[in-house]
């Protein structure tokens, strides 16, 4: 696997137990890149996405089989100012899909067949004005001309069959994979014209859903009370912590806790389960609250890409 946008690696947390080895990582940001070589010291640490086509050309770097990647969401996001392809982190998208065909060239070269895709961002692409989400399932799959999206919104879920790649997507919520956190994310799946990757993003219930359970509101323990406001929290993203009195708090309202009659910020290591990651996964000597928020925020939740 070759890692785009690696963050905090959750795609290793969740396939390296599988499998899967990966052979480099790319990201920029100082603290998520701290925890890489902290935990992953063995990978290399590309840095800059827009340098890796030419190091793949090169051979300087590993033709890997699987290019997974989640490109800034900002541009996207209903947090942020949703500039789309307007935006030079929302171009990230396309230079997603430069990397994609320059390692499926290579590997042709080496007399390898086309590698797997997987991508993730916040649903907010699919009604993205300057429809990045239509350049990039277009460009994957090869088309001429891109898809336009007439209705102002891409379906939360679909498949794209195209000359070079078939395409799947889904918006996957994250309360369903055993995290309380409503999270709903958008996955999308990539391969060759044998690969079908609806057949892994989408399910036939052939039985009853199963009841999830529930639980209690008001609960104690380890000597201490507990309120919480509701079962699920609200997405965790990476301005939580950063304004206690503005629009991130209001925003984050649920994912605050009452302890001992006293309302409290969760704490990282709450977050880091919130993502399903293990204990103090991110907590490194001298680690800021801050960095930890924001690294888990930005993050992937560990159940669901395990389960794809």
């Amino acid at each position: 696997v070759g890692s785009i946008c690696s963050g905090i690696e959750a795609a290793s947390v969740a396939w390296e137990p599988l499998g899967w080895h990966f052979c480099w990582f790319s990201e920029i940001s100082d603290f998520p890149s701290r925890v890489l070589k902290e935990k992953y010291p063995e990978v290399k640490n590309l840095g800059d996405m827009n340098a890796i086509p030419d190091k793949i050309a090169t051979g300087n770097i590993h033709k890997p089989d699987l290019i997974c990647g989640g490109t800034p969401c900002q541009a996207f996001s209903l947090a942020g100012l949703k500039t789309g392809l307007n935006d030079n982190r929302g171009n990230l998208t396309l230079k997603f899909v430069d990397i994609v065909e320059k390692n499926d060239n290579e590997r042709a070269k080496a007399g390898l067949g086309r590698g797997l895709v997987f991508w993730e961002n916040v649903e907010g692409v699919l009604t993205d004005k300057t429809n990045a989400f239509g350049c990039l399932v277009s460009s994957l799959a090869g088309l001429k001309d891109v898809i336009s999206n007439n209705k102002n919104r891409w379906p939360n879920a679909g498949v794209v069959r195209g000359p070079k790649r078939n395409i799947a997507w889904r918006v996957i919520d994250a309360k369903f994979f055993g995290v309380p956190q409503q999270r709903r994310r958008l996955y999308l799946l990539g391969g060759d014209k044998n690969f079908f990757p609806e057949n892994i993003l989408f399910e036939r219930h052939k039985h009853p859903l199963t009841q999830y359970p529930n639980y209690d509101l008001y609960f104690e323990k380890d000597g201490h009370s507990f309120e919480v406001f509701r079962e699920y929290t609200d997405c965790l993203c990476s301005s939580y912590d950063t304004n206690w009195n503005g629009n991130a708090a209001a925003y984050n309202g649920s994912l605050f806790i009452v302890q001992d009659r006293r309302i409290r910020r969760l704490s990282p290591l709450e977050c880091e389960r919130l993502m399903g990651f293990d204990d103090n996964y991110t907590n490194l000597p001298k680690a800021k609250k801050t960095n930890r928020y924001r690294a888990l925020g930005n993050s992937w939740v560990v159940p669901v890409v395990r389960w794809i």
